[in-house]
């Protein structure tokens, strides 16, 4: 019963999805830029690679998608995703680029995959969208069985240092405008979690600094004002976030997401 009412509440949101802008094109390129660039920094050598995603939100519906970036890679790519609405959406858009990769219906808490079967794993915001810290756990080993010996598994979750970030998305929560769940963790934390699994964390880092609500003045904006412009404001508004961000100092408060590579040994 609750995978069944999970899949219907994501399917409604996905639906929602379709007739509202859910990140600006702007950011979301400098999102997806973000994860394929840790990705490189990370992981050299995609060729030849099993590589397996744990959500589709993005390919379905924004510019911040990442797998149809990483098509020409060598690779072979699977995903899924909780929702058939997603699914279906994410598989419109992968024909539409004339691209192979292969998606379907599942919840990452049950993956229908042997054990061993992927050299690499990304999960960008997927795991910080459950109801209970159970759930969470459940995910990781879930993932971890699906990890081979060697392979790499890079988590993302939303930045619990992020101050700016965790008002808006409460002042969201008491307006009604987001309905899903979120929580957020600190980078030591996440690491002891991980560890405690039987997972080794191998780097760290804090990626895709935004200063809030810049996202949805930019969706605002669009409403109004020409486009070629706006492209161009919220350009640079994103570069200085970007510069400020990285000022060793200030990422952990400014960044989205702790992004952890973790390895499986055996």
């Amino acid at each position: 019963m609750e995978i069944i009412s999970d899949r219907i509440f994501w399917n409604q949101l996905a639906i929602k999805n379709m007739t509202n802008t859910r990140i600006d094109k702007t950011l979301g390129r400098y999102k997806s830029r973000e994860f394929r660039d840790i990705m490189k920094k990370w992981i050299p050598v995609f060729k030849d690679k099993l590589i397996f995603k744990t959500d589709l939100c993005e390919e379905a519906f924004g510019e911040d998608e990442v797998l149809f970036s990483m098509s020409n890679c060598g690779s072979s790519i699977f995903a899924l995703d909780i929702s058939e609405e997603v699914v279906m959406k994410a598989n419109i858009e992968l024909k539409r680029r004339g691209l192979r990769q292969s998606y379907s219906v599942a919840d990452v808490k049950r993956l229908p995959f042997k054990d061993n079967s992927f050299d690499i794993i990304l999960s960008t915001s997927t795991l910080d969208h459950f109801n209970s810290r159970t759930e969470f756990l459940e995910s990781i080993l879930e993932l971890k069985r699906c990890i081979k010996p060697g392979g790499a598994m890079v988590i993302a979750v939303n930045n619990k240092w992020n101050f700016n970030f965790f008002l808006m998305l409460k002042l969201e929560k008491m307006l009604g405008l987001n309905r899903y769940p979120v929580q957020s963790y600190a980078p030591g934390r996440l690491k002891r979690i991980v560890e405690s699994l039987g997972l080794t964390v191998h780097d760290c880092e804090i990626i895709v600094h935004v200063i809030s609500p810049l996202n949805s003045v930019l969706v605002l904006m669009r409403k109004f004002i020409n486009e070629p412009i706006l492209d161009k404001i919220s350009q640079s508004l994103i570069f200085l976030s970007d510069r400020v961000g990285k000022i060793l100092k200030l990422k952990l408060f400014t960044g989205w997401f702790i992004v952890l590579k973790c390895v499986k040994n055996n």
